[in-house]
């Protein structure tokens, strides 16, 4: 059975599909990881006059009625070429006509990252979802910096994901490495000197999976392109976190993960353990992912960039669980593809 290519367009509530697809040259959506906005960029024939900065148009894919909702956006620029007889239309899922990206200046108290997270999307119209363990924030600048930019350099900084779709804050924390958790009691180190100049050493280990992140599946089979390389880069096992304690006049460092190939992490004096040991965790994390990157063409279908992805049917990759940072869909009236890039 031949599945036909489908989409469903929304302007403003009113559904404007059937008028769009008589006209349709190219539609593609691309879903993004991290602070970059998701955008739609629609092209048609003929000379449309511009939609009015701040449209909002929501859009699905998929096939004949077997449709996936993309999301909501807000449209940005049309594009009219007079020669061509075309109207091309750019979408995204931020409205950067809007407050969300006045420069701020202002101080977070004994607070938290959700906390945070659901004040700027109060303040801004927008709702909020998160999932995870929330971050203690004893206090943090948001220095001349927008609402958005500044909450997506936390959730960085702290091991989250975040992104804004559907007229909502989503944050999540990332999935790690690997799924042993435990804690040991802080202790002086057996070393002499370092005990004299009062380091004192904490072994965490922290980087459970994330279960909540949506997972997908492809076989090699359905892939029209597969290609995944791998970087000779050094494999860190560990992050030594160091920091001056201004209140004991002494330096203090805590190690997360275990093994002797550690990275060294210079911090600003924490608020407290607990934040050290995150800002340790989340560059972990970090130096772990990324040595191995891959992209893949297939046919359209719903894969969702921050979700992880298993390609099923290729050798050595069957217990293998990749990272989704982009997706790319193009649908024309013809044909529907989706190009993925991914990490490991």
């Amino acid at each position: 059975m031949v599945r036909v290519p489908n989409f469903k367009l929304l302007a403003k509530g009113n559904d404007i599909t059937a008028k769009i697809k008589s006209n349709l040259i190219s539609l593609s959506y691309e879903d993004k990881e991290g602070h970059e906005s998701d955008e739609i960029s629609i092209v048609v024939n003929g000379i449309y006059a511009k939609p009015m900065f701040g449209d909002n148009l929501e859009l699905w894919l998929g096939y004949g009625s077997d449709l996936f909702h993309c999301g909501k956006f807000s449209v940005q620029t049309a594009t009219r070429d007079y020669k061509a007889n075309t109207t091309e239309v750019r979408a995204t899922a931020v409205n950067f006509a809007s407050p969300q990206k006045l420069a701020k200046r202002r101080s977070w108290e004994n607070t938290s990252l959700f906390a945070i997270a659901s004040k700027i999307a109060a303040e801004n119209k927008l709702n909020v979802k998160t999932s995870g363990t929330d971050q203690p924030i004893a206090s943090v600048l948001q220095n001349d910096i927008s609402d958005l930019d500044f909450l997506y350099g936390l959730c960085f900084e702290y091991g989250y994901i975040m992104k804004v779709a559907n007229n909502t804050i989503v944050i999540t924390s990332k999935d790690g490495k690997g799924d042993e958790s435990q804690t040991s009691n802080t202790a002086k180190t057996s070393n002499a000197t370092e005990r004299s100049e009062g380091v004192s050493t904490r072994n965490v280990v922290k980087l459970e999976k994330n279960e909540s992140l949506p997972r997908f599946s492809i076989e090699l089979s359905e892939c029209e392109s597969l290609s995944i390389t791998e970087a000779n880069r050094n494999s860190y096992t560990a992050v030594i976190v160091q920091w001056h304690d201004s209140k004991d006049g002494k330096d203090k460092q805590a190690k997360i993960g275990s093994g002797e190939q550690t990275y060294k992490l210079n911090i600003p004096e924490p608020k407290s353990d607990n934040e050290a040991f995150k800002k340790g965790e989340a560059k972990l994390n970090e130096l772990q992912r990324g040595g191995i990157n891959g992209s893949l063409t297939a046919t359209g279908r719903e894969i969702r960039a921050g979700g992880k992805l298993k390609i099923t049917g290729a050798a050595g990759l069957e217990n293998v669980e990749f990272s989704v940072k982009s997706v790319l869909h193009n649908l024309n009236a013809t044909s529907y593809m989706i190009d993925v890039e991914f990490e490991g």
